[in-house]
């Protein structure tokens, strides 16, 4: 403790000083005009914002961080989520090999015409220092590649192999890990996705606890069967989001895989339930019976009816009538999902009604 003559005297020669420029604070209407920050991608990456992406090996992290950037780069929507254009850095540090199948089968799937405007880092970047070495020179050519791309969203997969030299586990190496992403962060303005592993017992990510204390979001996905569950397990400045369902399905052309998202508390099999009402319905709109649509989905007993009304009840069917004479159709929201998806056969993709006409009224002619 000091005591508070010696203090005096310390601020007395502190004030005094040529490169003395006194501390500022703001009031509580200035605070209220602050501009809060936007979602690179809605309840995932923040801008500006740190999230850790984490789970055990083989799930499926890099799929969905490829995803992200990709999404992100061009600005599109990822399922229902927005998102926002920027640039992007992927730091990919292991296995390049697969990466170009990778963003091939993300092209054909979501069918854009160019690959993403993604710049691809094939190295581990140098994200540790010990203490007293920061920032040492292989740091500095980083930063030199960050400052020349200016991106705002930078991807480090993995954080573990970005690492190299550091004890994971030991909070003075974290925080020399975290002092470098802050460095990108607060210089850049750049939002940061790291891949990282769960520990052995898959309950919690590996290392110091310094990592998720620093963090805005992180997300952990778990492997239950063929479905990749996301869970939020921690989001510093909104509301946690509800789990999303995901699963990997190939991609012929690529050779590769892609990921595919379903709506919150949605299961995995709602939605081949509503292919499989697709798939009975010829011109959008049209109305099909209960016994049709359960005879297409080869379901009976609650493995139908349940699905079935939590597609209701998401808007994705429109349920007519009461009773007996209830009938089903596919709302606009449900075709949107079944296009992004790439669940409709490609010979068959149902109009609307008012395309079907104009389309008769063509081929009359």
């Amino acid at each position: 403790m000091i005591q508070k003559e010696q203090l005096d005297l310390i601020l007395e020669s502190r004030r005094n000083s040529e490169d003395f420029s006194p501390l500022n604070v703001k009031t509580g209407l200035e605070v209220t005009q602050i501009k809060p920050p936007d979602w690179l991608i809605e309840d995932f990456i923040m801008e500006g914002g740190f999230t850790v992406l984490h789970s055990d090996a083989g799930v499926g992290k890099t799929f969905l961080a490829l995803d992200w950037a990709n999404t992100i780069a061009n600005g599109w929507k990822w399922f229902s989520k927005e998102s926002v254009k920027v640039p992007v850095l992927y730091v990919l540090a292991e296995g390049v090999g697969f990466l170009g199948a990778r963003v091939t089968a993300w092209k054909n799937k979501r069918n854009a015409t160019s690959y993403p405007p993604v710049h691809y880092y094939t190295s581990a970047a140098p994200l540790f220092a010990p203490v007293g070495q920061f920032p040492n020179r292989e740091q500095v050519d980083f930063l030199e590649l960050v400052d020349r791309i200016k991106p705002k969203l930078v991807v480090f997969d993995t954080l573990q192999r970005c690492t190299v030299g550091a004890n994971e586990n030991l909070q003075q190496d974290m925080s020399q890990v975290v002092s470098m992403i802050d460095t990108i962060r607060q210089n850049y303005n750049s939002a940061i996705l790291a891949v990282h592993h769960d520990t052995k017992s898959g309950e919690a990510m590996r290392g110091s606890s310094v990592l998720k204390a620093s963090a805005d979001t992180t997300i952990q996905l778990t492997k239950k069967d063929e479905v990749i569950e996301m869970t939020c397990t921690k989001q510093k400045d909104a509301e946690p989001f509800k789990d999303w369902n995901l699963t990997l399905v190939g991609e012929p052309q690529s050779g590769s895989a892609v990921l595919t998202a379903y709506q919150q508390g949605v299961k995995v099999r709602d939605y081949s339930l509503l292919r499989a009402l697709a798939d009975v319905i010829t011109v959008r709109g049209e109305k099909i019976t209960n016994k049709t649509w359960r005879d297409s989905a080869n379901l009976d007993g609650g493995r139908f009816e349940r699905p079935k009304a939590s597609l209701v009840r998401e808007g994705l069917v429109v349920q007519i009538g009461e009773g007996r004479s209830k009938l089903y159709t596919i709302s606009k929201e449900g075709w949107d999902l079944l296009e992004q998806q790439n669940m409709l056969n490609s010979n068959f993709r149902p109009l609307p009604d008012d395309i079907k006409e104009q389309q008769q009224l063509l081929e009359d002619e």
